[in-house]
């Protein structure tokens, strides 16, 4: 997946500036550089420059953004097209894959935080789609959960494989799930590192996000 040059400014502010990437097929990109330089930007961009070429795109957010009133199945079938049966059987079949089928007739105020986002990430996955964009839904979560979400979302990864890019500020997280890592920094913001997630060493990927914070901590300054 090719991404055209993209340019965002706010003002006099050049977020991104031609900014172009190419992601491959199938595979998983975390996207991480110092708070504040654009990397949820940046995803959004994605997503407007794909739907406006007619690409459906999902996405998971850092809360579950599920419809309050409606049940999880039925959160699930709105992002679907077909028949009434049909899409109820869908809903079933992903709430079944994350292990909460039984609460399918449950509104989400009735599960914990952890479950609503398990849904989010069924409903992303139920959508058709071949881009799956992740903006930080591993965020605020304790040690255990967070593990059981990385695992829900690697097992459907891996039976249905997207093109996934995911924010990430978690340097273990973004070396246990990618295959790809993206350091942006500078302003506008560029690519200052890639690489694989087998060839980078947490210590390593430390010491250029610590020293991409630096810098573009004196940039703002």
């Amino acid at each position: 997946m090719t991404i055209q040059p993209v340019t965002v400014q706010y003002g006099n502010r050049s977020v991104f500036r031609n900014f172009s990437h190419s992601f491959a097929d199938g595979s998983i990109t975390a996207i991480l550089g110092p708070s504040g330089c654009g990397k949820t930007t940046l995803l959004f961009s994605i997503a407007h420059a794909l739907v406006k070429t007619g690409e459906p795109v999902s996405f998971v957010f850092q809360e579950p953004r599920l419809i309050p009133w409606c049940t999880l199945a039925k959160n699930l079938e709105l992002v679907m097209n077909g028949s009434e049966k049909e899409n109820r059987e869908r809903a079933h079949e992903y709430l079944d894959k994350v292990h909460l089928l039984p609460d399918a007739s449950k509104l989400p105020r009735h599960i914990s935080g952890g479950e609503r986002q398990r849904v989010a990430i069924a409903r992303a996955f139920s959508f058709l789609s071949s881009v799956l964009l992740m903006d930080e839904p591993f965020q605020s979560q304790d040690a255990g959960l967070k593990q059981r979400l990385l695992t829900t979302f690697l097992d459907l990864q891996q039976s249905e494989p997207r093109t996934v890019l995911a924010v990430t500020h978690d340097i273990h997280e973004a070396l246990s799930i990618a295959d790809h890592l993206l350091v942006l920094g500078g302003k506008p913001a560029r690519v200052v590192y890639q690489g694989s997630s087998s060839s980078t060493t947490p210590d390593e990927l430390s010491r250029i996000l610590s020293e991409e914070s630096r810098v573009f901590s004196s940039l703002r300054g």
